[in-house]
This record gives C-alpha cells, sequence and structure tokens, in this order.
C-alpha cells in the first residue's frame, strides 16, 4: 500500500508543474502575438512608405517632362541653350516637390544625370499646309527614327472632299494616319487591320502621341505611333493648311542629311531647297532638342530608402531610344577626291565602329569603303572617277547601327 504522504507530495509536484507549463504557454502566446502585431505594423508601415515612394517617382517622372517641354518650346537653335533652360526648370520645381513631400514624412532628393540630344522638326507657318521646305506636299518627314510628341493643327475648313491627307509612319509595320472629309464632315481615320476607327475632327487638333482628337481619346491614334526606329512620310500635304512638330531620337546634322537624300534623290547633298530650314523665320524647320533626360531620384522614411534611375521621353512609344547616331557627317570634296570627317554619338556609350563606304548611284554597286574603330575620325577617298555617287556612314554600337547618306558628285553637281 503506498504512503500517503508520498501521493500528496507527488500530487502538488503535478500541479506546480501544470502551473509552470500554463505560465510559459501564455508568455509565448503573449510574445507571439506581440511579434504578429509588430511585423503587421511595420508591414502596414512599410507598404504605405513604397506607396510614397512610388508616387514620388512618378511626380518626379512628371516634372522631367515638363521641364523637357520647356526647354524644347524656346525658340533657339543652340543645345546649350536647350540644356540650360531645362535645369533652370528643374532645379524650380524640386525645392517645391520636396518640400510636398516632407509634409508626407518622406526625405527626398532629386539630381539630374544626362540628356539625350534630338532634333525637333516644327511647321509653324498656319497659312501653308504639311508640307517639305519647296511646298511639295508628298515627302518624307523622317528616316530611320524614333518619333515622339507628334502635334498637329489642321484648319478643318481646309479638310475637303477631294485628296485625303495621309501621314504614314513604317518601322517594319505600316500605320497610317488619314485627315479626309467623306462628305460628312472633316475626321481623322486610322488605317489598321480590321474596322478603321473614324474620329471627328471640328477644333483641328490632333494629337498623335496620346491618341487625342479635339483633346478627345480617338481609338487606335496612339497605335499609329512607330514603336522602333521608322520612316514617317506625308501624301497630299498640300491638300490642308495645317501647323504641325515632333522630335525624333537622332543629332540634326545628320537628320537633316539623310532626309535630304531621300526626298531629292536627283539632287547632291544639299539640294538647292533643303527639306528643312535651320531657324525659325524659315518653314518648317529644325533644331537641336531634347529628345530624353535621366535623373537619379532617392526617398527616405524610418523604414525604407529607395534610390532609382528614372528616364523621361514625353510620349515615346516602346522601347527607350538607345541607337548611335551621326552628330556630325561632312563630305568635302576638293577635284576628284572625298574626304569624309565624322562624329557619333550613343545612349549607351558602347560605338563599335564606323563604316564609310561609296556607292554608284546609277546601279548602287560599291565603289570603295573603309571600316574605322574611331567614334570621330577622317577618311579621304582619292581620285574618284567623275560620276554620281551616295556617300554612306554607318555607326555601329554593340545592337544596333544607324546609317547617313550624301549624293556627290566628283564630275561636279548637281547630277
Amino acid at each position: 500500500m503506498a504512503n500517503v504522504s508520498e501521493d500528496r507530495s507527488r500530487a502538488q509536484l503535478l500541479l506546480v508543474g501544470a502551473l509552470a507549463l500554463a505560465v510559459v504557454f501564455l508568455s509565448l502566446s503573449l510574445l507571439l502575438n506581440s511579434v504578429i502585431y509588430t511585423e503587421n505594423l511595420a508591414t502596414r508601415q512599410t507598404h504605405a512608405d513604397a506607396e510614397k515612394a512610388t508616387e514620388f517617382r512618378l511626380a518626379a517622372v512628371d516634372g522631367l517632362d515638363g521641364a523637357i517641354e520647356h526647354a524644347n518650346r524656346r525658340n533657339t537653335t543652340a543645345f546649350a541653350d536647350r540644356r540650360d533652360a531645362y535645369r533652370d526648370a528643374v532645379d524650380s520645381w524640386v525645392p517645391i516637390l520636396a518640400n510636398y513631400s516632407a509634409t508626407d514624412g518622406m526625405a527626398t532628393d532629386v539630381e539630374p544625370d544626362e540628356l539625350h540630344e534630338g532634333t525637333r522638326i516644327v511647321g509653324a507657318n498656319n497659312t501653308t499646309g504639311l508640307v517639305r521646305g519647296d511646298g511639295a506636299g508628298d515627302w518624307t518627314v523622317a528616316t530611320d527614327s524614333k518619333v515622339r510628341r507628334f502635334r498637329l493643327h489642321v484648319d478643318p475648313s481646309t479638310v475637303g472632299t477631294g485628296d485625303e491627307v495621309r501621314i504614314t509612319f513604317d518601322d517594319g509595320t505600316t500605320r497610317t494616319v488619314v485627315i479626309e472629309n467623306p462628305g460628312s464632315g472633316p475626321r481623322v481615320r486610322i488605317e489598321r487591320p480590321g474596322p478603321d476607327p473614324t474620329c471627328s475632327l471640328s477644333d483641328g487638333r490632333i494629337d498623335i502621341g496620346t491618341g487625342r482628337v479635339d483633346g478627345e481619346y480617338c481609338p487606335g491614334l496612339a497605335d499609329a505611333r512607330p514603336t522602333g526606329n521608322g520612316a514617317v512620310s506625308i501624301a497630299n500635304g498640300d491638300q490642308v493648311t495645317a501647323t504641325y512638330s515632333l522630335v525624333v531620337d537622332r543629332h540634326q546634322d545628320g537628320f537633316r542629311t539623310d532626309v535630304d537624300t531621300e526626298n531629292y534623290p536627283t539632287q547632291c547633298t544639299p539640294p538647292s531647297t533643303p527639306t528643312y530650314g535651320t531657324s525659325s523665320a524659315d518653314d518648317p524647320y529644325t533644331t537641336p532638342a531634347i529628345y530624353a533626360a535621366t535623373a537619379e531620384i532617392g526617398a527616405s522614411t524610418r523604414d525604407l530608402d529607395y534610390r532609382r534611375t528614372i528616364r523621361a521621353a514625353p510620349d515615346e512609344a516602346g522601347d527607350p531610344a538607345s541607337e548611335p547616331t551621326f552628330t556630325q557627317f561632312l563630305v568635302t570634296q576638293s577635284g576628284n577626291d572625298f574626304t569624309v570627317d565624322w562624329n557619333t554619338d550613343d545612349p549607351n556609350g558602347d560605338i563599335d565602329h564606323v563604316d564609310v563606304r561609296v556607292y554608284y548611284r546609277t546601279n548602287d554597286t560599291l565603289y570603295a569603303s573603309e571600316t574605322s574603330a574611331l567614334e570621330s575620325g577622317t577618311e579621304t577617298f582619292a581620285n574618284v572617277p567623275a560620276e554620281a555617287y551616295y556617300v554612306n556612314g554607318t555607326v555601329t554600337d554593340a545592337a544596333s547601327s544607324r546609317r547617313v547618306s550624301e549624293i556627290h558628285d566628283a564630275g561636279g553637281c548637281p547630277p
């Protein structure tokens, strides 16, 4: 028979052990709940901070967009003036954005970085149409270019029932914006597979970049923009009165040279009347412009440190422009010698080589060629026979290439 005192001691031990376990489990429960609460609170706080950082990033991109547009609208022909105007605009809104962010518990900074130089094309004469320098209505606006911010203001009263105006984008896929009057009034029609969307045109404002006509959304219009490098051409541009502007990602010198060769295939470069003038007194004309801009941004709170590189290129479609470009392609003729001087630039900074080639214009066969690893250089082709030639330059980087072409005649110009 068991000892009664021993049984009582054993029972007391069991009771004390149970109480101890209860205290341990209760403590663990409280600790776990505290950890869960703290993590939930931290998660909610971090998520809120991430949303604030995202809003700040979007506001910074909008600010860069506005600064780019402000700088490009200035009546100037020097890129340095564009750059200074852009930096002044950025400097003016960065403190405003920082103060706004500070009221929301976030310390922010914006540091402007690189500018990608391009070319702005403007037709500002509201008494003419969508025409080149000599008034021709069938012409090439841009070659081998990324195009953004294409806007037109057409006088609706000049959109007749005759020939329709056609603006064609071709980057491997052809898209056409048609300005016409089928008898029921002016309208914009977008040619694409399937039914063609149409939008009435009463005020005359056509913004291809944002897909709007007269300020209202027009189905399919924004999709007409090329998403890659391509050409822009106009047919029957002299059938309406209009003003227009657009921006391309190529430097002005190489761009103008290539467009002139495309528009005047029977004249030496530059032609007697170039496609574009070089000042606002001409129509149409080109100026150096800011195509894109980058900046380093930062946003910090107690629980978040957010750093990013942002890029702004208003109304750009597709991948960011990254192709190399000629900042100069100058062919100097001395008797039967052609001397080619070139300079190049590349947003990615990875230019591989430059090819300079001379082709017979009559049959496109190669006369001579040279390849250089220099981003800037000079090459002379001596004793070239008297005949008309294409003098082409092609700059190639790690992923892409871009060409510029001039027409010359060793026997004298024009051909």
